[in-house]
């Protein structure tokens, strides 16, 4: 009751919920791919998580999911921990599960969709029963086939394997191969090379099939689309490759149609040197079903004329005997360079699409068709998006010499009236392609289409040219570089887009630009996350102060309607007055400083000798840790934690020095920070709780008293897969008595309470290191914003105060009375309650004067080698 009340007088001091705010569900589930699965980078997944989603919309809350199997959320349900179970639906036919049959009386079952799942409410909350159902009688009205959009959506991500049936095997085994052909001379869509092979994306597709099938499908090469329907109907070959997925135009050739495989979208061929009449002739390719489908409906039959093929339609348009055709727009750019149509062009606006499937001759086993349907099935969209991608650039690659001197006017060469002319003509305009070309490949190699701006590789090839421009201003030590990028550059993408926002940040800094003309020249990185920038110092101005200038004048815009407020990191690096320069060289330390900026959260960093020294440094160390571990260089010391009254040990803190032979002897304020952001400091902690374990353990087998020792758990650990299954394996090697080993969380690092789901799920983490014997300290408590938060949800043992509120106790009357309340709510929620950091007797008799009776400090105790601490041991009194 002193716990419920103390936490509740704190929580009543912080700002309360508005009354317009959303209510929150509680929805019980369990992990299962594709259905709801909640994966390393905290996001959710699945179509029962965005059905789920979906109807929290219509009902207007917001949705914690917690995790367990039915069976423990049945109970939570009863229990009224959860509000909703979620459970979902993979029975093959969509029949209802046992587990769902067999639900408790006193529940509801309200099934979302065939095989997505169901939600299941206790019957004593009819309110919640009669929203949930009325707000999926309103989405289903709304959008019938948002349900059916998850199944094929979350069907697409997760295909099922190929299942052939024995009736369908032995067919295949029976035919192993097909005779098959497909539509002539329409690269990279499907053409015949001069070889007579099968190319393009069709016939990637079926390589593929047959692959898969472990079949052959025999393309035979044709000339006419006439002739390949004409075969099909009369059974002379089994397969069209390529067919238009019509079921009409199937039945008029004695054909069965598969599933569909792939889309085409048609665009609009004219010509460059006229613009289009009113009443424009169409040259239409005979027998091709989107003539009928969608050309002959589009225009009357008196603006239509025929040809036999693509290629003569082009050719038609291109000589003036039609005014537009209509193209596939894979095809359009290789039926015009290849075929040296120079005065053609495509505006490559959609008019209209069909799907392809392929067509199998009615006189075949129709078993052919459920074969090939299931294979489709299987075959995901990723597969045949990289097909055409591959086989566009391939056509691509093949562009000729012809085909570039044809794409560009050359009316000029039809007035030479020599030979010599004609050559020199020739020779001028092939400079001139050359020229566009080379210019094309520059831009190509230093420019950056997403934000029209010229990358890194520009700006340092052009630096040398350009400092030569401002020699007075280098000599006089004025000229320096600048690497900057926006704070949180990655999240502010996924805000706004990653176009918007760059966009937006581009056009910040041309308007800076504008208006500091000391800004000289600037390029783009190749990830577009940072600028570099030429400056020259303006009068009366640092390096800092001038970048502090320039990020304050980028710092406001508005992005998609709303105004936004943009830091940056920035890195600075002075260019020197005389000598050669090493423009690379330079843009690399600038880079160096920005980094330095980013990975200490600095919003601007200088480079000298001194960075360049630190950074060699935190190497050097990278390069040496790992060996340090293995060869036992970390050592474990121990300082102890006391009672102030009796001056008696009550535990231990285990902390970590490196005596390495390389570097010498460090304290952890030497690495700890590089270790956290590098990572090793996952290693590097179970390094230290193996070794403490083992200590306690030899400990304990030669009947030696015990004392709880204390562990830090780095921030990395809430992240890591596995990390309770490892902590459960120590615990179950060691097998030490419950509270021998203290693990301590900082607050600052280890939870993130911006969401709801951090507390369920560092909650369930706390949970189960309590459940498997560990005793849990909330580390330099009162230094971060999550204290009262961390207090409120999570089930600690040990509350340790930062020595900051001790010194400012000590000055302050305030924060002595702050104090005094902090030892009050430790205790009263049943907290042992320690304070650090004490190196005075005057400090142990503020302490003993508001009530804290434990600490830990230099008075006491300075931290000692883990061998010596045995000894030490035995020459004080412990506390039981």
């Amino acid at each position: 009751m002193i716990m419920m009340t103390a936490a509740a007088s704190l929580l009543a001091m912080l700002p309360t919920a508005s009354a317009h705010e959303r209510q929150l569900l509680r929805v019980g589930y369990t992990d299962k791919p594709g259905y709801l699965v909640f994966d390393a980078n905290h996001y959710y997944h699945g179509m029962l998580y965005e059905s789920i989603e979906s109807i929290a919309t219509y009902l207007g809350a917001n949705i914690i999911y917690v995790p367990g199997s039915l069976e423990e959320n049945r109970q939570r349900l009863q229990s009224g921990d959860i509000d909703i179970i979620a459970s979902s639906d993979s029975i093959s036919g969509y029949t209802v599960p046992d587990a769902i049959l067999l639900s408790p009386p006193d529940s509801k079952t309200i099934p979302l969709a065939r095989g997505i799942g169901w939600l299941e409410v206790n019957t004593n909350n009819p309110a919640l029963i009669g929203s949930i159902e009325s707000s999926l009688k309103e989405l289903r009205s709304v959008a019938p086939l948002h349900m059916l959009h998850l199944l094929e959506k979350y069907h697409e991500q997760d295909r099922s394997s190929l299942n052939l049936t024995p009736e369908e095997k032995q067919y295949l085994a029976e035919h192993p191969v097909i005779k098959a052909m497909a539509s002539p001379g329409q690269p990279p869509y499907t053409y015949f090379t001069d070889s007579g092979t099968h190319t393009g994306v069709v016939a990637d597709i079926m390589a593929l099939i047959a692959a898969d099938l472990d079949i052959r499908i025999e393309v035979i090469p044709n000339q006419a689309q006439a002739d390949m329907l004409q075969q099909l109907a009369d059974g002379q070959i089994t397969l069209i490759t390529d067919f238009y997925a019509d079921y009409n135009w199937a039945r008029q050739h004695n054909a069965d149609l598969t599933l569909p495989y792939l889309t085409l979208n048609y665009v609009t061929v004219m010509r460059k040197d006229q613009p289009l009449p009113d009443t424009p002739i169409i040259a239409c390719p005979r027998s091709h079903f989107y003539v009928h489908e969608y050309i002959e409906k589009m225009f009357p039959p008196e603006q239509l004329v025929y040809y036999d093929t693509v290629q003569e339609c082009m050719a038609a348009v291109n000589n003036r005997q039609a005014d537009m055709t209509f193209v596939k727009s894979i095809t359009a750019q290789s039926d015009i360079h290849l075929g040296n149509y120079y005065n053609l062009y495509t505006n490559s606006n959609v008019v209209f699409s069909h799907e392809v499937a392929m067509a199998v001759s009615s006189q075949a086993d129709p078993l052919l068709v459920r074969i090939l349907n299931k294979e489709i099935a299987h075959i995901g969209q990723q597969q045949i998006a990289s097909i055409v991608n591959r086989q566009v650039y391939t056509v691509q690659s093949q562009d000729t010499l012809s085909a570039l001197i044809y794409r560009n006017p050359i009316s000029a060469l039809l007035y030479c009236t020599s030979v010599l002319v004609t050559i020199i003509l020739a020779l001028l305009f092939l400079m001139r392609l050359n020229r566009r070309h080379n210019e094309a490949l520059y831009r190509e190699a230093h420019y950056i289409k997403e934000v029209d701006m010229y990358n890194l590789r520009w700006f340092v090839k052009k630096l040398p040219e350009n400092l030569e421009r401002y020699q007075a201003e280098r000599a006089q030590g004025k000229m320096f570089l600048l690497v900057l990028s926006a704070q949180h550059i990655s999240f502010l993408r996924e805000l706004y887009s990653r176009k918007t926002f760059n966009q937006a940040l581009v056009g910040l800094i041309e308007k800076a630009r504008t208006a500091n003309d000391w800004l000289l020249s600037h390029a783009m990185s190749s990830d577009t996350i940072a600028i570099a920038v030429l400056c020259r110092l303006p009068e009366g101005f640092t390096m800092e102060q001038a970048a502090t200038k320039l990020t304050q004048d980028a710092s406001s815009c508005i992005v998609n309607g709303t105004p936004m407020k943009i830091l940056y990191h920035v890195g600075l690096c002075a260019i020197p007055p005389e000598g050669p320069i090493d423009a690379a060289n330079l843009l690399n330390n600038a880079m160096l400083a920005y980094a330095e900026s980013v990975s200490h959260n600095r919003d601007i960093s200088i480079y000298n000798a001194d960075l360049r020294q630190h950074l060699l440094y935190q190497k050097q160390m990278e390069s040496l840790m790992d060996k340090a571990l293995k060869n036992g260089e970390f050592k474990i010391y121990l300082q102890p934690k006391y009672n102030l009254k009796t001056q008696t040990i009550i535990a231990a803190e285990a902390l970590v020095r490196w005596q390495s032979p390389e570097l010498g002897f460090l304290l952890p304020n030497r690495f700890i920070d590089l270790f956290e952001r590098n990572g090793f400091a996952i290693a590097l902690d179970y390094y230290m709780l193996e070794t403490v374990c083992r200590y306690q353990r030899e400990r304990i087998d030669q009947g030696l008293p015990v004392i709880p020792i204390s562990v830090n758990q780095s921030g990395l650990h809430i992240t890591e897969e596995n990390y309770l299954k490892r902590m459960k394996a120590i615990a179950q090697k060691y097998q030490l008595p419950p509270d021998t080993i203290e693990l301590e969380i900082t607050e600052t690092a280890f939870i993130d309470y911006n969401s709801h789901d951090a507390h369920y799920n560092a909650a369930a983490i706390v949970s189960q290191l309590r459940h498997l014997g560990f005793r849990l300290s909330m580390d330099d408590f009162c230094t971060g914003y999550s204290s009262i938060a961390m207090l409120q949800h999570l089930p600690m043992d040990v509350m340790k105060i930062d020595r900051s509120m001790l010194l400012a106790a000590e000055k302050s009357p305030r924060a002595l009375t702050i104090l005094q309340h902090i030892v009050d709510l430790g205790q009263s929620l049943n907290m042992d309650v320690l304070t650090e950091g004490i190196e005075t007797r005057q400090q142990e008799l503020l302490l003993l004067s508001i009530g804290c009776h434990l600490g830990q400090g230099f008075l006491f105790s300075r931290p000692m080698p883990l061998e010596e601490f045995a000894a030490f041991v035995e020459e004080h009194s412990i506390e039981s």
